[in-house]
């Protein structure tokens, strides 16, 4: 093979990995089987009831695909990623208009990932959405207004008195209903503290989306 090319197939496999991001499977960045994976489904609640849906359950391929994106920079899955948020979406709220509110990053997080993930993927989703003909949209509404610590090795105790009364309102009230976007959810303590202070500025939140749910 010429250097040139050489050089040229090197570069490309950087940007485009040549395997699948959830079984390693060559020639493809999602395989068909790990897309099916990554469209499963699954559901549960906050503890005040508030409804959870997600694209997939926290293991397997789906856990690997969503790894991939947050912790290996795979930044070609984030469209796959949208485009299994939307029907999990309608599985949500099967009707009607609303808005898509990110939780809102650590800017430690951000400057490891390379920018605002959840935020990304919630204008991605909602992009895909319009297309197919419904009227999505993204309401950055939260902030963080005190330091919490990193979550990684805290039980869910821990995570809800990290996060309690962390996250506050930013800017107007959204005018029409909402629901939270998260990468994923585990303790829900993320997700409880972003409705809790949603709802606490008069936002109508009518439950929350993952990518998965653990």
């Amino acid at each position: 093979m010429p250097p040139a090319t050489s050089f040229l197939t090197a570069a490309a496999d950087l940007v485009w990995p040549a395997d699948c991001a959830g079984c390693g499977r060559a020639g493809t960045v999602c395989c068909v089987p790990c897309g099916r994976a990554l469209r499963g489904g699954a559901g549960s609640e906050l503890p005040d009831g508030t409804p959870v849906r997600a694209c997939a359950t926290h293991d397997g391929p789906a856990r690997q695909l969503l790894l991939a994106v947050k912790e290996r920079g795979r930044a070609e899955l984030r469209g796959r990623l949208a485009g299994a948020l939307v029907p999990a979406l309608a599985d949500l709220v099967p009707h009607g208009p609303l808005d898509l509110v990110p939780v809102p990053t650590r800017r430690a997080s951000r400057r490891a990932r390379g920018g605002d993930l959840v935020a990304d993927l919630a204008a991605r989703t909602a992009g895909v959405a319009r297309r197919r003909g419904r009227d999505v949209g993204v309401a950055r509404s939260l902030r963080v207004v005190r330091r919490v610590a990193d979550q990684t090795e805290l039980d869910a105790a821990g995570r809800r008195a990290n996060l309690a009364g962390a996250f506050a309102l930013a800017g107007p009230v959204p005018g029409r209903p909402c629901v939270v976007l998260d990468d994923v959810v585990t303790t829900t303590a993320t997700a409880a503290e972003a409705v809790r202070a949603l709802r606490a500025g008069g936002v109508r939140v009518i439950g929350v989306l993952c990518v998965t749910l653990a």
